[in-house]
């Protein structure tokens, strides 16, 4: 069974509903009905384009774990795409576009400068390992870094 919500602003009211841009639990006494969905009344307030690239406390949180979760696994994806003798950068390119989907949902569907930054170096971390030797030799791989970096990039900005 799932556990009860609350909402945020009358813990003591049992609710099922949450505002479809933070995410937040709200109240049948708080929601308000927009356009685009039941908001919460602070993001109802606020003007459409206001809110973009806004990241409360809790969404930020959820984007850091979602990079940090996003690196530590992509440390054997990568792995496996130079393993593959063809095809490398399409298949690099989908794992960034993945990934920066990935990390742009985590944070509650609220691209920004942060949630970009962290689809990014989170990107790079996962590809780091294998960059070091190639790096300090000068034979620096950029062709299979750059697409999955666009791709991150694309990913979290196109849904802005």
């Amino acid at each position: 069974m799932a556990e009860t919500m609350r909402c945020y602003r009358h813990p003591d009211r049992e609710t099922r509903v949450s505002c479809a841009t933070c995410g937040r639990p709200i109240c049948t006494e708080c929601m308000v009905q927009t356009e685009v969905g039941i908001k919460c009344p602070d993001d109802a307030r606020m003007p459409r384009g206001a809110r973009a690239g806004v990241m409360k406390r809790g969404q930020i949180a959820r984007t850091l774990l979602a990079g940090a979760a996003v690196a530590l696994l992509g440390i054997p994806v990568v792995f496996g795409i130079l393993q593959v003798p063809a095809g490398r950068l399409i298949i690099s390119a989908l794992v960034g576009y993945l990934a920066g989907t990935f990390v742009y949902r985590a944070g509650g569907r609220n691209g920004g400068p942060v949630s970009m930054a962290v689809s990014g170096v989170s990107v790079f971390v996962a590809y780091a390992p294998w960059m070091v030797n190639p790096l300090l030799s000068g034979n620096f791989p950029l062709f299979l870094f750059l697409p999955a970096l666009i791709a991150v990039g694309f990913a979290v900005y196109r849904s802005r």
